[in-house]
């Protein structure tokens, strides 16, 4: 049964085929299918994007959904075809479900008109406790807001892997300008405010849609 809750499902790796392109066919075929997304939306899939990083030396592939059935989520996924098939988009892969953040500051503003373009900045770690990166983002990015408009943000949400007491923090940003983007993470003062909010270095990533016509709904 569907709810009012909404669950952020990632899927990160190396792809299994020799070529981006070869991953669009594939993925096209498989989890872009027509009877295997009316499968996934009668389940409680509300949305299905892909992503590759701006700069990508590893061949990496970005898989994000929005569910709000977490028991069909889970019955999508056990299904041994599905996950053949998931074993053909990736070589490597890392699925996870986040839960929102509610309490940490967000925002998700309009684009303005004519800015199609869409990016995203993408970062994630273990945080050292929630209280912590509560504080710490919330101050960060509504101290960060205005400058961040300006070069193009559009929307900032804050998510914790579900499952007991997990400490794994994951921000997504969405961007209308890559150079926006890359000019606001860029600046050292925008580091500095993370200094004790991480247990180890998180990693990062700035997220574009791949060329080429991709299923997504």
């Amino acid at each position: 049964m569907s709810s009012t809750q909404l669950f952020l499902l990632t899927i990160n790796g190396t792809q299994g085929q020799a070529s981006l392109e070869q991953t669009r066919a594939i993925h096209n075929a498989t989890a872009g299918a027509p009877a295997n997304i009316a499968t996934a939306q009668s389940l409680g899939d509300l949305s299905h994007s892909v992503f590759v990083p701006v700069q990508d030396e590893k061949g990496e592939f970005f898989i994000m959904d929005v569910w709000n059935d977490m028991e069909g989520l889970n019955q999508f996924f056990s299904n041994p075809h599905v996950q053949e098939q998931a074993g053909q988009i990736f070589a490597t892969r890392d699925p996870v479900v986040w839960t929102p953040a509610n309490d940490i500051f967000h925002y998700s503003l309009l684009a303005p008109a004519g800015k199609n373009e869409r990016f995203l900045g993408v970062v994630r770690g273990t945080v050292s406790s929630k209280e912590q990166a509560r504080k710490t983002m919330d101050a960060a990015t509504s101290n960060g807001l205005s400058k961040a408009r300006k070069l193009g943000a559009i929307s900032h949400q804050n998510f914790f892997r579900m499952g007991g007491e997990s400490l794994e923090f994951l921000g997504v940003e969405v961007w209308y300008s890559l150079e926006g983007a890359f000019a606001y993470y860029g600046d050292p003062a925008f580091g500095e405010q993370f200094h004790g909010m991480y247990t180890a270095e998180p990693a990062s990533w700035i997220l574009q849609r791949p060329e080429g016509t991709w299923s997504e709904w």
